[in-house]
């Protein structure tokens, strides 16, 4: 029985690692190359014709559904979709049968997904599992296209802690910072630290309050106090609990201009 060659995308290191041991330890699987963003994801499939991608969904550059959608029906993979906790893109993976796994998963909650995925490949269901993914590509085309409710209502910002489900109030943020793969949100109550990309939070925040201060730092301009004069070290903000933040050469213009 030939393997099913697989591509793994995702722009974490550490999370095509533990993606690419899970597979090693099947021996139906062959892993052709892995990708850390979606054009060069593009490149991989036109080059390796990968049976089966899994593929996260919120990369920079290019997103895997931004991927996904520039490749023709006839040449699409089998996919799995692999992302962050993200109640709108679940909802949309359940209502349009396409499988999917959430960050970070089980041992066996991957193998489900694989063993599912190596049926369809094996099954020769892709043309079924091309009706769901054309289907779930015109669920987020439409969603693009839609026109911006007249009333923005500020959804809650959800962390994965500790194995739990934390929904935390935008205006209870005062400021994030990156850590590696992880972030560490200082919300009013307390810290909490989960593994999401400062990209992926900024994308859920609401843009009139949350402002980029640096490479590794967001901070809400509703707990902004002052900002104090420029140094040869940069110009630093502070805070309404007397935290002091520095603005990054490369992003004080923007962030005076913003405040």
């Amino acid at each position: 029985m030939d393997k099913i060659k697989t591509l793994v995308v995702d722009d974490e290191r550490i999370a095509r690692e533990v993606v690419r041991n899970l597979l090693a330890q099947d021996p139906e699987i062959d892993v052709v190359g892995e990708a850390s963003d979606g054009e060069l994801a593009l490149e991989m499939i036109a080059k390796h014709k990968p049976q089966l991608v899994f593929l996260d969904v919120h990369m920079p550059i290019m997103t895997g559904i931004e991927a996904l959608s520039s490749i023709k029906p006839a040449q699409r993979p089998e996919v799995v979709f692999v992302t962050a906790f993200d109640e709108h893109a679940i909802r949309a993976f359940e209502l349009h049968a396409v499988d999917y796994l959430v960050k970070p998963f089980t041992d066996k909650r991957f193998i489900q997904g694989l063993d599912r995925a190596k049926r369809r490949v094996r099954g020769d269901l892709l043309q079924s599992t091309e009706r769901a993914v054309a289907s779930l590509l015109q669920h987020f085309e439409n969603a693009k296209s839609a026109p911006a409710p007249a009333e923005h209502k500020e959804s809650p910002l959800v962390l994965k802690v500790d194995g739990e489900h934390h929904f935390v109030n935008q205006a209870d943020i005062r400021w994030i910072e990156a850590q590696g793969d992880y972030i560490l949100v200082h919300t009013l109550q307390r810290n909490l630290l989960t593994r999401m990309t400062l990209t992926h939070a900024l994308e859920q925040l609401n843009a009139a309050k949350f402002v980029r201060i640096h490479k590794s730092c967001v901070v809400n301009v509703d707990y902004v106090r002052r900002l104090k004069p420029t140094t040869a070290w940069g110009r630093p903000l502070e805070l309404d609990d007397g935290t002091t933040l520095n603005i990054s050469r490369s992003y004080r213009q923007a962030v005076e201009q913003f405040l």
